[in-house]
């Protein structure tokens, strides 16, 4: 099983154009607490005239897919096998991107329930989540849609016991630059491990199971 399924982004925009050398002048970018697959999310790439962010839809749909559905199946792209399969072979050599975050979500198994837990960073700083992405057109023309995954590798010693998947985390200009700019494979392969600095990870309320709850509420320590 894959993972991740759900994140927050709770900064605003400035100190996210900050954190990621934007050149954007403005991006009118909301509080976010329970970002879902289908949804759009903020995405950071680059471009000749520098980095941009721009919202893409969350699933990605390969170039050759027949319908834009395909997306729910494509969340996640496994840190493994990223460069291989063909649903994302092309985006992970060509159209790498950063998806701000300030935290996501995984589910622990207890007994016969599972406890939503939000996973951050000491003081809650903002990361990456490592992503690739691509552009689709309708087979009928009538739509054009950007969209994303997030990519996942092995767990670290924090979140072992709740899952055996994490999303890729950068945090630091030395990952942000060559994850969008380089083209060295075995290099770029090299920064799809497992985040290994500290953590903070509590448990939040069940209502962050519905798709249709998002407010500052559902973050809170219980």
């Amino acid at each position: 099983m894959t993972m991740c399924g759900r994140f927050i982004m709770t900064i605003d925009f400035e100190m996210i154009k900050a954190a990621f050398r934007l050149r954007a002048e403005y991006y009118d970018l909301q509080p976010r607490y329970n970002i879902a697959p289908g949804q759009d999310v903020p995405v950071i790439t680059s471009t000749p005239h520098g980095r941009e962010i721009s919202p893409m839809r969350w699933g990605l749909i390969p170039p050759w897919a027949g319908d834009a559905k395909i997306g729910y199946r494509m969340i996640n792209a496994r840190a493994e096998t990223v460069g291989e399969k063909p649903a994302f072979k092309s985006a992970f050599q060509r159209r790498r991107c950063l998806i701000p975050a300030t935290g996501f979500y995984e589910w622990k198994k207890e007994s016969r329930t599972k406890q939503p837990m939000l996973i951050t960073l000491p003081e809650e700083k903002i990361f990456a989540l490592a992503g690739i992405w691509e552009q689709w057109s309708a087979p009928d023309g009538a739509a054009v849609v950007h969209s994303c995954s997030i990519i996942t590798t092995e767990a670290n010693r924090h979140l072992a016991d709740i899952h055996n998947r994490m999303p890729v985390i950068f945090t630091e200009e030395e990952e942000f630059e060559p994850w969008l700019s380089l083209n060295d494979p075995s290099y770029l392969n090299q920064l799809l491990r497992p985040y290994d600095g500290d953590m903070s990870i509590y448990p939040v309320s069940t209502k962050v199971n519905s798709t249709r709850e998002d407010d500052p509420g559902l973050i809170r320590v219980l």
